[in-house]
């Protein structure tokens, strides 16, 4: 399986030799991924003479920026195509899936042991929850069953006297450990959870080790030797306060304190920029949804 044109317009420009006539090349590959790019130079984001070729967009807006909304423009293509019970709206998944990217962008320049540039840094939120997107493609039987033991396991209360023993039957008995999460669920019924699923594909498609690395421990900072998934882990865990509407006390209490240590981030500094967050958040919806 072929990664679509946007990660491999990623992939370009971390090549120390590339050029934008490649770049060009590239993206006109996927000729909806060019109509979307020319419509966004366009859009009242990017004020300014009108643009009606690529070429004329990555002189406008760079590089970078042609990579990164192409990325978010793909991911949000791949989210909308399937409406599951695993998934049911593809929306919330993209939104979440920006709004940790754009918080890995802007958290960067907080970290004092930070060495990743911003688009490392973007590229690795957006795409750290690639797996899910691979789960909502699988047979409907699997997704059936990953929903309901994860469901199971939400509702589940364990009792001295046995009161569930007559469901127990029907669930594998590792279900009935504690903090058990969609994450186990997924592993009992695929043999590997978003998290794994989403870095062996990223992998096989020649995403760079930092980010592969990343997505693959998001959950398990700790266990990325290249350190990028301690980003990403703070990154999912402010996205998650912001669409639970919940406090910033919320947040302190389900985040490891290890991590913001290991980056050297201070919560009032992740704070002052989640505003700069939302803003573009909110100009990324105004853009794709209108």
């Amino acid at each position: 399986m072929a990664p679509p044109v946007a990660f491999q317009v990623f992939g370009l420009l971390r090549s120390p030799d590339y050029s934008s006539e490649a770049l060009v090349a590239l993206v006109r590959l996927d000729p909806d991924l060019t109509a979307q790019l020319l419509r966004m130079c366009n859009s009242v984001v990017f004020r300014g003479r009108e643009v009606s070729s690529l070429q004329e967009a990555v002189l406008r807006i760079g590089n970078g920026a042609i990579a990164e909304k192409a990325m978010s423009i793909t991911v949000g293509r791949i989210l909308v195509e399937r409406k599951t019970d695993y998934c049911p709206d593809p929306n919330a998944l993209w939104r979440h899936s920006v709004l940790c990217a754009l918080a890995c962008r802007y958290l960067t320049a907080h970290c004092a042991r930070v060495s990743w540039d911003p688009d490392l840094g973007f590229t690795a939120g957006l795409l750290h929850d690639t797996g899910k997107m691979v789960i909502n493609s699988a047979p409907d039987e699997d997704i059936k069953q990953i929903v309901a033991l994860a469901n199971f396991m939400a509702t589940l209360t364990h009792t001295e006297d046995g009161d569930d023993a007559g469901d127990a039957e029907a669930i594998p008995s590792s279900a009935y450990q504690k903090g058990q999460k969609w994450a186990d669920a997924e592993i009992e019924v695929l043999g590997a959870d978003h998290a794994e699923i989403g870095g062996l594909i990223l992998e096989r498609w020649n995403i760079p080790a930092p980010i592969v690395q990343a997505v693959r421990f998001h959950h398990a900072p700790e266990l990325d030797s290249l350190g990028l998934a301690n980003l990403v882990y703070v990154a999912n865990a402010c996205a998650k306060v912001n669409e639970g509407s919940k406090a910033w006390a919320d947040f302190e209490a389900a985040l490891d304190p290890e991590v913001l240590k290991q980056l050297r981030l201070s919560l009032p500094e992740l704070k002052k920029c989640w505003a700069d967050v939302l803003h573009d958040m909110d100009a990324i919806e105004r853009f794709m949804w209108t």
